[in-house]
């Protein structure tokens, strides 16, 4: 039961953190290197990954 509770806080937290992470990404209007479903490479916005 503790484990879960811990597990809970420490996904809160890195939402948390990749949330401030976009933010400040976009705010400069960075884009982000990431694999879409095929492993294929993409660069996306940020913003555009803020509104999903």
């Amino acid at each position: 039961m503790e484990e879960n509770k811990i597990l809970e806080k420490i996904k809160a937290a890195l939402k948390i953190a990749e949330k401030e992470f976009l933010e400040k990404k976009a705010a400069n209007n960075e884009t982000l290197i990431l694999s879409d479903k095929d492993g294929k490479i993409v660069e996306i916005p940020a913003k555009e990954l803020l509104n999903r």
